[in-house]
């Protein structure tokens, strides 16, 4: 992947252009290679190396998305202006949606069932696992799998043993922190937003994979709309960081900023329907602080569990399916004379329902997000899990305290959703915009509904999909 200059961007022809260059385009351009493709990564944002970013601590420059937060509750929208975007301040956790999560209405007849399926998605889950080295555990059934993980799971904390060997519930937390492979092992620093040794899977520390004669990059470079003709994508309009616009011709326009700015371009350039920025979420939140009566920790990431006992059944019909995560870096220690380790910390995360009102809209021509707060769901799915978490565990523990709804789990989900028809969704199931078959929307903003699951492995499957029918 080579860098290019605007000027000589506007002159070449390119058979594809992708606005963004984080996971849902590079796993959509990774399809592609081989294929005599002549493929434009147009970046909003700089090009930063690790040690750049170690040496200017990068990852505390998240960029504020406005918003109109009528929700009562703190609200925090994380994105990032960057080659690589939030591929580089991720954490790394990579469990796969469940099976179920693809049809809510049909099990369970609440919100709408994705046009796709698991088992469509199944083989390119597996492939971006052994792209980004993941590490697991092929325990718990969230649906077949049809090849196990490349790496084995990080060593479980002491309160992990306990509950994986009493709760078939509990497994290892797959994740893209290395266990083995192209990167240095994992250094449970508890710092993953900015890993001080490069151990997960970012795009920068794997550009090789996506390496092609034909990919080149432009950086400092924000797509601002698409242009069509005759119903088809054309190009796009760009404005550089210091205000110079310009179109550059396409004849596949692969949209993958993020699902803010994904419909904001979609928004301006008049594309997608009425559905175009609604029903934009992401989970909510919550962390739980446990005493606990022995040592617990020197498990071998940052976060080494995560529980399914509250994660599906016939109670989504009423509540969120709850994912429970088990931390172990940072730890939280008690303040009691040898008892500093006797804690547990977990965190319940619930999966939201797109609701119409949570919307991305323009204002002086720049994204916002109207934001009214969670939906009753995803409360609903906490409360459950606020009563239900102790009876997963499988020795004594006194709680110390909740928290308050965390601002953000850096999941941003929706606002170009996926249908089987203009009238419910505004992209088809291989992310294609309805009404314009040569304009993509990649990422998770085209998820017809969240999940309780991380959503990044299920983003980047999608896009390999994606690429593969190009």
């Amino acid at each position: 992947m080579q860098s290019i200059d605007l000027e000589t961007a506007k002159t070449e022809g390119w058979d594809v252009i992708l606005a963004g260059s984080s996971f849902a385009a590079c796993f959509f351009a990774y399809s592609l290679k081989g294929r005599g493709l002549r493929v434009l990564f147009v970046e909003r944002g700089p090009f930063a190396d690790h040690g750049s970013q170690l040496d200017g601590r990068f990852d505390r420059s998240y960029p504020k998305v406005p918003q109109d937060n009528s929700s009562g509750q703190r609200k925090d929208w994380i994105v990032r202006h960057q080659f690589g975007g939030c591929s580089n301040c991720w954490w790394g956790n990579t469990p796969r949606l469940h099976q179920n999560d693809f049809r809510l209405q049909s099990l369970y007849g609440v919100a709408q069932d994705w046009p796709i399926s698991y088992g469509v998605l199944e083989s390119y889950m597996t492939q971006a696992e052994y792209l980004m080295d993941v590490t697991g555990t092929d325990g718990w059934p969230v649906g077949p799998r049809s090849r196990p993980y490349p790496f084995p799971p990080h060593k479980p904390t002491r309160a992990e043993r306990l509950m994986t060997e009493a709760n078939p519930s509990w497994q290892p937390m797959p994740s893209a922190r290395s266990n083995g492979g192209r990167r240095a092992n994992c250094c449970v620093s508890g710092t993953c937003g900015l890993c001080p040794i490069d151990a997960k899977f970012t795009i920068l520390n794997a550009l090789d994979l996506f390496e092609d004669p034909d990919f080149y990059y432009l950086t400092d470079a924000e797509c601002r709309t698409v242009e069509t003709s005759s119903g088809l994508a054309t190009g796009i309009t760009i404005r550089t960081s210091d205000g110079i616009q310009a179109e550059l011709k396409a004849n596949f326009v692969g949209l993958a900023t993020n699902p803010i700015y994904n419909s904001a371009i979609l928004l301006r350039s008049g594309l997608g329907g009425e559905k175009v920025g609604r029903g934009i979420h992401e989970q909510a939140g919550q962390f739980i602080w446990l005493d606990i009566p022995f040592d617990n920790y020197y498990g071998g990431t940052s976060l080494t569990g995560m529980g399914h006992g509250l994660y599906d059944g016939d109670f989504r019909r009423e509540a969120a399916s709850v994912l429970i995560e088990s931390w172990n870096a940072p730890p939280s220690l008690r303040l009691e004379r040898g008892k500093w380790l006797q804690r547990l910390k977990l965190k319940l995360v619930a999966e939201d329902l797109p609701q119409p009102e949570n919307r991305v809209v323009l204002e002086d021509d720049e994204a916002k997000i109207i934001w009214t707060g969670h939906s009753d769901y995803a409360f609903a799915g906490l409360a459950r899990g606020r009563e239900l978490f102790g009876s997963l565990l499988p020795f004594e523990h006194e709680l110390e305290r909740f928290s308050d709804f965390e601002p953000t789990e850096a999941h941003l989900i929706g606002g170009t959703p996926m249908g089987d028809s203009p009238e419910n969704g505004v992209v088809d199931k291989g992310c294609k915009v309805f009404g314009v078959p040569n304009l993509a929307c990649l990422g998770s903003g085209s998820f017809t509904t969240g999940a309780a699951a991380n959503p990044t492995l299920t983003l980047s499957a999608l896009s390999l999909y994606a690429g593969e029918q190009l």
